[in-house]
């Protein structure tokens, strides 16, 4: 399709049409919008599965409070079609770009979007692995910026998708990094003796990674939502979450509650902060466009390292649930979806 693309297209999208087990999803068959005004039609090769769309899917995102949508933030695909503003930003029609949806919609064969939500994929990182990057890596950027100039950061789960992309930023910032898991972060083994591990199983864990670092940090970054974190934070530091970790079938209130606390914590001592890539995303576009470039390139550069894709095919997204649901370590679900 060139130009702005006047013929009608069919698109398959993975609709969540309950909210429950892999089976809430199904594969719909609809007519794709035209684009208005400066929007452009993207073809979607590959988007992740991870765990957000897995809790979304079961009912617990506070994002999707009703079923009716289709999951996946991340995407990687080709450009369709292309406007004034496409041309601005540098991308023409078949060139191969990524990005991050602000508000879900990226399991699905075409989508209809806004060019600036777009950025180019380095020529030498596969398409595969650059679906990895979006979300996970502007998360953990973004809460390293809203950690400021900390020298020394807990990091909630280092063994993590996001846990192991601070640690490495953290890293090369020269900042110490006090991370919480049993097994070190995979993914950089080279570098993985710097990051101290606290054991989080440890009933007393905040003491762990006080010892750990010769004092309470001035930074953390936390996805769990617990209280025990402050135990471990200078007063005058920041907890930046990056999520809330509630409990089994009440993740959605345990979210919006633990939201509110850090709101409530915003001048308090530690200071909390919300860190919302959805909504930065929406607000802060050029900004965003920038962080994800850079930070595509350095791992098409060998400068930054994701999970490894496990690449499963977008008529067993079924399957593809249930391997995200297990949270395979190491790993990130990436749906390759059909040329048609």
């Amino acid at each position: 399709m060139g130009g702005r693309g006047s013929a009608a297209l069919e698109r398959s999208a993975a609709l969540v049409v309950r909210f429950g087990d892999a089976s809430a999803v199904a594969v719909v068959h609809e007519t794709l919008r035209a684009p208005r005004g400066n929007e452009v039609v993207v073809r979607v090769t590959h988007a992740t599965i991870g765990s957000t769309e897995v809790l979304a899917r079961r009912g617990g995102y506070v994002f999707q409070p009703v079923p009716g949508f289709v999951p996946g933030y991340d995407f990687v695909g080709v450009l369709e079609s292309e406007s004034a503003v496409s041309v601005a930003l540098g991308l023409r029609t078949g060139a191969r770009v990524a990005g991050v949806l602000p508000r879900m919609g990226s399991h699905a064969t075409h989508l209809v979007l806004s060019p600036t939500f777009l950025v180019a994929v380095p020529e030498a990182l596969p398409s595969e692995l650059a679906a990895t990057v979006p979300l996970n890596a502007v998360t953990a950027a973004l809460a390293l910026h809203y950690a400021g100039a900390a020298p020394r950061i807990l990091v909630q789960g280092v063994s993590g998708a996001v846990g192991m992309l601070v640690a490495q930023l953290a890293l090369r910032d020269g900042r110490a990094v006090i991370g919480t898991g049993s097994a070190p972060p995979p993914g950089f083994a080279e570098r993985s003796a710097e990051v101290l591990l606290a054991d989080y199983r440890d009933p007393d864990w905040p003491a762990r990674v006080r010892e750990l670092a010769g004092g309470r940090v001035e930074a953390a970054i936390d996805h769990t939502g617990s209280p025990r974190v402050r135990e471990a934070v200078a007063p005058t530091g920041v907890i930046v979450h990056t999520a809330f970790a509630g409990r089994a079938e009440h993740e959605r209130g345990d979210a919006i509650r633990g939201s509110a606390a850090a709101v409530a914590h915003g001048r308090g001592h530690p200071r909390e902060v919300v860190c919302s890539v959805p909504f930065w995303v929406l607000r802060k576009r050029p900004a965003y466009r920038r962080l994800l470039s850079g930070l595509l390139t350095d791992v098409a550069d060998g400068r930054l390292h994701t999970f490894e894709p496990q690449v499963v095919p977008f008529d067993a997204v079924w399957e593809a649930h249930r391997i995200a649901e297990q949270r395979p370590a190491g790993r990130t679900v990436v749906l390759s979806l059909p040329r048609s």
